[in-house]
């Protein structure tokens, strides 16, 4: 690539792509180096830096170790309180379903006592688990409905009462 001669007067000739310059030319080009300076052409350019260091390694690794366990602890608790509403939304429906059955059956086809209705409590709900319904009669032509559910919701025992009067005129008479 680079071959040198000297001249009779003692000038170092570099020939460089076919062309010749003199030392006290690239002299001048160092001072005033402009955009076609023909030596920069040729040189390395540094290879970029590619990968991490050990220290960003760690500090991901760190920062990795504190949201990933965080994220799956509220998905968890999550799909807890998730089961939750479920069990509560279901058990006030199955409640409020039963006294307006009970309702319109209207106040001479309930007879005093227990009766259960555990059946009709789906299978998702938390075991063990019961649903009954009682009925009294405080007063004459009044009839107390008292309508009561029980499940079991992660060891611990969630009860939903409902109780409602039926009397033997009706609503409003």
């Amino acid at each position: 690539m680079l071959s040198g001669s000297l001249s009779k007067t003692g000038e170092l000739f570099i020939r460089l792509k076919t062309s010749n310059i003199k030392l006290k030319d690239i002299a001048e080009l160092n001072k005033n180096p402009g955009p076609s300076m023909q030596l920069n052409r040729h040189r390395k350019k540094p290879a970029p830096t590619q990968g991490f260091t050990i220290v960003e390694l760690i500090v991901t690794i760190v920062i990795m170790g504190i949201i990933i366990p965080a994220v799956a602890i509220a998905l968890t608790n999550l799909t807890i309180v998730d089961y939750q509403a479920r069990d509560l939304a279901l058990a006030n429906f199955i409640a409020q379903n039963k006294v307006e059955t009970l309702r319109s059956a209207g106040y001479n086809s309930l007879n005093n006592g227990t009766i259960s209705f555990t059946a009709q409590l789906p299978n998702t709900m938390g075991s063990p688990k019961s649903a009954n319904y009682t009925v009294s009669t405080p007063q004459t032509g009044v009839k107390q409905v008292d309508v009561a559910i029980s499940y079991t919701e992660y060891k611990k025992t969630k009860n939903i009462a409902y109780r409602t009067y039926i009397s033997e005129l009706g609503v409003g008479q």
